[in-house]
């Protein structure tokens, strides 16, 4: 199967190897049941839009399914191979490339951003590369730059138009002592990568992680790939397709089915890719959310490498963009992992999560 992406402005055919099958899960009880009626609880009706949700172990979809639909004027349903857009979960792509480059001693979380940009304006040389990668660079978020610009998100605008905003922007506050969640900090962390490996983000993306794991993913911001969800809003029962043509990438655009993205999953147990440097880093400086992102449904934990650790020692991180919603947990163990990805918003997503992986793992 081969889908198109965008690289560095040109369009390039990414050819996605395939992937083992989906494995029984040897428990002879209802597991596969009680996972269907979370996911029947959670999309009531199969004639709207939906969800899909996998559940992996040690790397095997063991459970995957989809309901409602994928695209309301066709009729197209959601199965569980349908793709979405899984925004912000995308993130830890971006830092799991930063630590695989400072793992090779190319670059250093340490290195303040002004090392990476030309003509730097003075506050870059106080934000370092761990600042981004853990929200404490105290960094307006590009998207509230840009719209006080003046262009909204039915404007074209990419990753130039956002870079260029945070650089004439000042922060908020002096880097390294809140944590602010802001997308701003993932946009500049894959132009570092860009930098120091020499060749467009998405390509490296697909190089050193989609590749060598076999999985079927590609990071194509404002591409409409094969088998791809629509997305809506909802407003009294109604639905209108929600898109935008924003092309920003770094902070969000990797897209996938949940299953491929449990697969995904099982390189925080095995290190296949990064090895024990780079899972050391996933955790190691991790940062204090406070109550941040309480309205989210995380009521505490620590960021780290583009994931965010619970007391428990889960991993967890949600994405929501253009009216896709995913929540991605990891079992404390690393050996469980659940996606579950929406095309409308869906207040219980991040329940149905904690319920599957619930199931799974007791």
């Amino acid at each position: 199967m081969a889908w198109l992406c965008t690289a560095g402005g040109a369009m390039v055919v990414v050819v996605l190897a395939g992937v083992a099958s989906p494995q029984a899960y040897a428990t002879g009880d209802d597991h596969e049941k009680r996972s269907a009626e979370v996911l029947q609880e959670l999309v009531p009706s199969p004639e709207g839009p939906g969800c899909a949700a996998a559940v992996g172990v040690r790397g095997s979809v063991v459970w995957e399914a989809g309901r409602g639909k994928a695209d309301l004027s066709t009729g197209r349903a959601i199965t569980s191979k349908t793709v979405f857009d899984m925004a912000s979960n995308s993130k830890q792509f971006t830092a799991d490339a930063v630590l695989l480059l400072a793992g090779r001693r190319q670059l250093a979380l340490s290195d303040p951003l002004s090392d990476f940009l030309d003509n730097p304006p003075a506050w870059t040389r106080n934000v370092t590369l761990g600042n981004l990668m853990r929200h404490t660079s105290g960094i307006t978020d590009y998207q509230d730059l840009l719209e006080a610009k003046g262009i909204k998100l039915t404007d074209p605008a990419g990753q130039k138009e956002a870079i260029a905003a945070v650089l004439a922007s000042q922060p908020e506050g002096p880097a390294g002592k809140r944590f602010s969640y802001s997308n701003s900090n993932y946009v500049l962390l894959a132009h570092v990568v860009e930098r120091v490996a020499g060749k467009p983000f998405p390509a490296f993306i697909q190089q050193e992680f989609f590749t060598p794991l076999h999985l079927r993913m590609t990071l194509a911001p404002g591409v409409d790939v094969p088998g791809k969800a629509k997305s809506y809003d909802e407003k009294d029962g109604s639905f209108t397709p929600n898109s935008s043509p924003w092309k920003q990438y770094g902070d969000g655009s990797v897209q996938s089915s949940p299953g491929e993205f449990v697969r995904w999953a099982d390189n925080y147990r095995t290190g296949r890719i990064g090895g024990k440097e780079l899972l050391a880093g996933v955790t190691d400086g991790s940062v204090s959310v406070g109550d941040v992102l309480r309205p989210r449904g995380i009521e505490e934990g620590r960021y780290g490498a583009g994931i965010l650790v619970l007391p428990d020692k889960s991993l967890v991180h949600r994405g929501d963009w253009e009216g896709f919603h995913s929540t991605f947990k990891v079992s404390p163990d690393r050996k469980t992992a659940v996606t579950v990805v929406c095309n409308v918003d869906s207040p219980d997503h991040f329940r149905a999560a904690n319920q599957l992986l619930d199931i799974w793992t007791k």
